[in-house]
């Protein structure tokens, strides 16, 4: 393989959810390892390095952060508090930057390493793998004798970059730039997980789904009785999540050679697969873009916490290859929604006549570095500030009504109604967001060169999100 050279058809992208991962109920220790006893799961070595874990036993709560891992234990920054007993310790990873396991695959009479890294991201035109960036540090010695630096290093890793171009088949994207599900609507009705359950649910119209693999759920949890959620459509409510964090995913992405058949990692080396997990990621800025005669676009702009090669032995995708197979692919939803099904709803009244326009959403995200006993490759924490909604129209007018509200010395016409986005494929498969507290930020008329249409530009700013939602049967994992 070392003459053969990696080419576009055997890159792949997919999804990883993250999320809090019950490592057991009955953990032991011993100094700072803890070893759990989920027997379902198996942790790829090194990849929860920076995650933090929070212990319970009994009405005692300690968080600590993992430095080291391996598929059955998970090394402390710190010792593990004496109140904590031996041997009744609840532990469980912290959902920022921890993807979730999956079962180890058997391939070739070897157990690998595996995530659940089958979920499909949708309709993807482009995507831009985050960028590593490392500080170089260059100094001048007092004994350099010469013209040269005398001494240079690395100092710290930063992940960023990555961004995603989708045509919208689905509105998950609006969970990871809002933050929250408020409420979820679905037919579940089994109170089971069978062999043949791929999705299950908490409890009736319960906002958490987790996956069902070979009768058991993953991500791990505490959540006791789970249901079926069958094949139904399920409607859900976004709102807008005001603390510290926003959901996040990791991406699993990797380079294969056409001769590497079986999928996996056969060493480190990359000379057979060159597999990246990129974790923590989250929607630092979302656009929806829609114009006449087009499919309804996304722009996401990530932050990435850190980068991750793939070890040897693991199996990205959980080695599978092409889309059809993957988790949420389904030939009977694949296709975006289109412009033509769209509606906006502005001062009260349905333009007919919009041409083009976005949707923003910007969450200010700013990746934040702690003291503590983890390597320079991971940023601690992600911290949203300001968020905006700016709207951004291109159409043709009938009156001055956007005129005359920028002139407005009022901040908000309260006759104006609300600023409605609809975009649907069916009754039973749409997206609808609907924005309260919007002002005319700018119109642009222009002095036409010929005699055709008059096309004006309108930017509006909204403050407030009245609500959201999606209906459809895409599947959101998640333990909101």
């Amino acid at each position: 393989m070392s003459n053969e050279i990696y080419v576009g058809a055997g890159a792949q992208a997919t999804l990883i959810p993250e999320s809090n991962i019950l490592l057991g109920t009955s953990c032991t220790y011993s100094g700072k390892v803890i070893t759990f006893n989920d027997t379902t799961i198996k942790l790829v070595p090194d990849l929860y390095i920076g995650c933090e874990l929070k212990l319970v036993e009994g009405s005692d709560t300690q968080y600590v952060t993992i430095v080291d891992n391996d598929a059955t234990t998970v090394t402390t920054d710190v010792s593990i508090d004496t109140a904590l007993a031996s041997g009744s310790i609840t532990a469980t990873i912290q959902k920022f930057g921890a993807p979730v396991p999956a079962p180890q695959m058997g391939i070739n009479s070897g157990s690998r390493h595996a995530l659940l890294a089958d979920n499909w991201l949708g309709v993807v035109n482009t995507f831009t793998p985050p960028n590593v960036e490392v500080e170089m540090k260059q100094l001048n010695l007092a004994v350099s004798g010469t013209r040269n630096f005398a001494h240079q290093y690395k100092g710290a890793e930063t992940v960023s970059g990555g961004s995603l171009d989708i045509s919208l088949n689905n509105g998950s994207w609006l969970y990871y730039a809002l933050g929250k599900i408020d409420s979820v609507t679905h037919d579940a009705t089994n109170t089971a997980i069978s062999g043949s359950s791929s999705t299950v649910t908490a409890g009736d119209n319960s906002t958490k789904f987790f996956r069902a693999i070979g009768g058991n759920e993953y991500p791990p949890s505490a959540t006791g009785s789970l249901k079926d959620i069958g094949t139904g459509t399920i409607a859900y409510s976004f709102t807008e999540l005001n603390g510290h964090d926003l959901p996040s995913f990791a991406l699993d992405v990797s380079y294969n050679k056409a001769t590497n058949t079986n999928r996996y990692v056969l060493n480190d080396d990359g000379a057979s697969m060159y597999s990246k997990v990129f974790t923590g990621c989250q929607v630092n800025t979302m656009t929806l873009n829609f114009e006449e005669g087009q499919e309804l676009k996304t722009s996401l702009d990530l932050v990435t916490r850190s980068a991750f090669d793939g070890p040897e032995d693991y199996a990205p995708h959980r080695s599978l290859e092409g889309a059809t197979g993957l988790y949420n692919y389904d030939a009977s939803t694949t296709s975006p929604y289109m412009y033509s099904d769209g509606t906006i709803t502005l001062f009260g009244q349905t333009y007919a006549r919009v041409k083009s326009g976005s949707l923003t959403i910007n969450n200010n995200i700013t990746p934040q570095r702690f003291i503590g006993n983890y390597n320079r490759q991971v940023t601690s924490a992600h911290i949203p500030a300001q968020r905006t909604y700016e709207i951004s129209l291109t159409l043709l007018v009938t009156d001055k009504a956007l005129w005359t509200e920028l002139r407005s010395q009022e901040e908000y016409n309260t006759n104006a109604g609300l600023l409605e986005l609809r975009f649907e494929k069916s009754s039973d498969d749409f997206i609808e967001i609907k924005l309260d507290d919007y002002i005319v930020q700018s119109v642009n008329y222009p002095f036409p060169d010929d005699k055709g249409p008059i096309e004006v530009e309108v930017t509006l700013s909204a403050r407030t999100l009245s609500s959201c939602s999606y209906t459809g049967k895409w599947v959101i994992l998640n333990d909101d």
